[in-house]
C-alpha cells in the first residue's frame, strides 16, 4: 500500500488559500461599493443634498454567499425611488441605474481577477 505524506500541510495550505480568497473578495466588493456610492452621489440630483447623502453600501453575507448591497434613501429620504423612476408629475431622473449598468459589465472580470490573484503567494 502506498503512503501519502504531506496531506495535513496540503489541507492547511488550501484552507489558508480559501480564507485569503474570501478576504480579498470582501475587500474588493467593499472597494467597488465605495466607488459606486461616490459615482451615484455625484450623479444624484441635488436640491438639498439629502438624496446624495443617503446613498450607502454594505457587503452582506448570506446563505448563498456574499453580496454587495447599494442602499439609496432612508426614513427621511423616502422619495428616492420617485426621483429614479419618475412619477406622473415628475420626470425620470435616473442616477442609480446608469452607474449599476456601467459597472455590471465589468464585475465578472473583476471578480475573476480577484479570485485568481488571491491564490498567488502572499
Amino acid at each position: 500500500m502506498a503512503e501519502v505524506s504531506g496531506m495535513a500541510e496540503w489541507r492547511a495550505n488550501i484552507a489558508t488559500g480559501i480564507a485569503r480568497q474570501r478576504q480579498k473578495l470582501l475587500a474588493d466588493l467593499d472597494a467597488l461599493g465605495a466607488r459606486m456610492v461616490d459615482e451615484i452621489r455625484t450623479a444624484a440630483p441635488k436640491r438639498t443634498g439629502a438624496l446624495a447623502a443617503s446613498v450607502r453600501h454594505e457587503v452582506v453575507e448570506t446563505a448563498d454567499g456574499v453580496r454587495l448591497k447599494i442602499v439609496v434613501g432612508n426614513d427621511t429620504v423616502f422619495y428616492a425611488p420617485f426621483v429614479e423612476f419618475g412619477t406622473a408629475r415628475e420626470p425620470v431622473q435616473p442616477f442609480v441605474r446608469p452607474v449599476v449598468y456601467r459597472e455590471e459589465r465589468h464585475i465578472p472580470g473583476h471578480l475573476e481577477h480577484a479570485v485568481s490573484a488571491s491564490w498567488e503567494s502572499p
